[in-house]
């Protein structure tokens, strides 16, 4: 009996992990002691200078990769923080450990968290987060000494975020009282997240507001990085930085994100950098790659993980065999189709009511569907979608709090509580993309609503 892999050449799904994870020179640890991971909220990696984007610099972020691994094409299991976020600290695809939407229920305590983990084996963990998408109540809390959110809104409906330069000065207040010993400290970064709010010398700084706010970004994490090699931890601390899911800044008529799974809306920034980090570039990851990777690195067991370690993966001469495995259920809360899609190699399939290949060799931009072309190379990832929905079955949770599903409206996502339905795509319902318009004028009203709140708090 033929498999998928096997009717898609080898040739083409196999992808090389260029740069390597290997030993540092003398004089540097082998190992890491401290961990500090940053995660940029809604950063698409094509946006970034170090990707080859011109107009602006961002000097922090450069630092980092200069110094480390850059992962050329990196990808978020799924265009919304709640999913992207719990698949990076967890290791595992949504379909496993059940959070499928940013108002989905929090994460099953059954599951392992990273910082659970490196708790375990005596780091002082503590999470700084900007938004209340991923505040304690929504799971993300387990395994954090410390775990904050800032205080609540200063006043009744106003969007329930914070800027990144509170977000660095409570970690960086942390910091300085815990880094003599070893520490996992997560700074979240939700800026480049609209509606946009920026500090006023930032709003003029650049005509475009997302590229302000990532400059205002890139200076906060320059403070961070500061920090560590004010108190010569530079050496002994693994520094990665990752977007959780990218925007797609109107790109296949999707003005902001979390219905499309297109590359500008799951191609993130991930950069490495630390001991047993040789510098670099490497092919391709997932988000799910960066727990096995930090395991490894630690000297930790790898185990009962959808992700792999690239440190592991750079180890093998002919490279990994990687599959990208991302999806959307959001539109579920529209009443359309969820969306998934599974990428091998060259192929990138979108499974929807109306199905989607995209040959991203010849078409990286993903214009020119050829499912007709290939029907075979179709049927074979819609196989393997299957396996995965046979695979992969996650607990049942609790529903969300009404309170966060209200603060999540401010934000601009949809409010409505209730089961996400069926896995599956549905021909019944609604293809996505034929409601994008209504998608677009529904968050433009919820950012509107959230700019006059916040201003009447002002």
């Amino acid at each position: 009996m033929l498999r998928w892999w096997h009717i898609v050449p080898l040739g083409l799904i196999g992808v090389v992990l260029l740069a390597k994870l290997s030993a540092p020179t003398s004089g540097v640890p082998s190992r890491p002691r401290n961990l500090l991971v940053i995660t940029l909220d809604t950063l698409r990696a094509d946006r970034l200078p170090l990707y080859g984007f011109q107009g602006f610099s961002t000097p922090a972020l450069d630092r980092i990769a200069a110094e480390g691994m850059v992962v050329e094409e990196a990808f978020a299991s799924a265009p919304l923080t709640l999913p992207s976020h719990t698949s990076i600290f967890t290791g595992l695809h949504p379909p496993r450990h059940g959070v499928r939407d940013n108002a989905s229920p929090p994460l099953h305590p059954q599951f392992t968290t990273l910082a659970e983990i490196l708790r375990s084996h005596g780091l002082q963990t503590a999470g700084f987060v900007a938004s209340v998408v991923v505040s304690p109540e929504r799971g993300l809390d387990q395994g954090f000494d410390l775990y904050s959110s800032g205080d609540p809104a200063r006043c009744e409906g106003a969007p329930s975020r914070r800027r990144a330069g509170e977000v660095v000065d409570e970690a960086l207040s942390w910091l300085e009282r815990h880094d003599a010993k070893p520490f996992f400290a997560w700074i979240h970064l939700f800026d480049t997240h609209r509606p946009y709010d920026l500090p006023n010398d930032y709003r003029d700084r650049h005509f475009d507001p997302y590229l302000a706010a990532i400059m205002y970004v890139d200076s906060q994490i320059a403070r961070l990085i500061e920090h560590l090699a004010a108190r010569k931890l530079l050496d002994s601390t693994l520094i990665i930085v990752v977007g959780d899911h990218g925007e797609s800044l109107g790109g296949h008529g999707e003005e902001s994100h979390g219905i499309f799974l297109y590359q500008e809306a799951l191609r993130v920034p991930f950069i490495v950098s630390g001991p047993g980090v040789a510098p670099g570039r490497s092919r391709i990851a997932r988000l799910i790659d960066v727990m096995p990777t930090v395991l490894d690195l630690f000297g930790l067991p790898v185990r009962g993980l959808d992700g792999i370690s690239l440190a592991r993966a750079n180890s093998r001469s002919d490279g990994p065999s990687l599959e990208v495995y991302s999806e959307s259920m959001y539109p579920n809360r529209y009443g359309w189709a969820p969306l998934r899609s599974l990428r091998a190699g060259r192929y990138k399939f979108i499974d929807a009511p109306r199905a989607e290949l995209y040959d991203l060799t010849t078409d990286p931009m993903e214009e020119y569907n050829v499912i007709a072309d290939h029907p075979t190379v179709a049927g074979a990832m819609v196989r393997r979608l299957r396996t995965i929905d046979r695979e992969q079955k996650a607990p049942a949770g609790a529903r969300v709090d009404r309170a966060v599903a209200e603060q999540l409206a401010s934000l601009g996502y949809v409010a409505r509580i209730g089961p996400q339905g069926p896995a599956a795509t549905s021909a019944r319902q609604p293809d996505p993309k034929d409601h994008i318009d209504t998608y677009n004028r529904l968050t433009r009203l919820q950012w509107q609503d959230a700019h006059r709140r916040r201003s009447s708090c002002r």
